[in-house]
């Protein structure tokens, strides 16, 4: 992923106004087997099921990231707080995880 993590991903306020849901702006596809193995530097892995993980970081934030590459950032003291949770845990296991994009 080229460039800063955050301008990859179109953020949007949940419809219970207390979680973020952030979408790569590009088709991603994520191997999620990959990251029960390996820790996520910073995260505790609450749940792994072959669909998504369930993080929560050392803020208390909870992180749900999909196989597609979608989150839903919860606990987040602020949207821009829930942005800047969102670009890390993106930077953190795109690397170590990813297995296709698309345009």
């Amino acid at each position: 992923m080229a460039g800063d993590p955050g301008e990859q991903l179109f953020f949007k306020l949940c419809s219970d106004h207390l979680s973020v849901e952030a979408i790569p702006k590009r088709r991603i596809r994520l191997d999620l087997a990959k990251l029960k193995d390996s820790m996520i530097q910073g995260h505790e892995v609450m749940m792994w099921t072959p669909q998504l993980v369930v993080l929560r970081n050392e803020g208390g934030q909870e992180i749900t990231l999909r196989k597609d590459g979608r989150m839903v950032i919860r606990k987040a003291g602020s949207e821009q707080l829930a942005e800047q949770t969102a670009a890390e845990v993106m930077k953190l296991v795109y690397a170590r995880s990813q297995t296709s994009i698309g345009p």
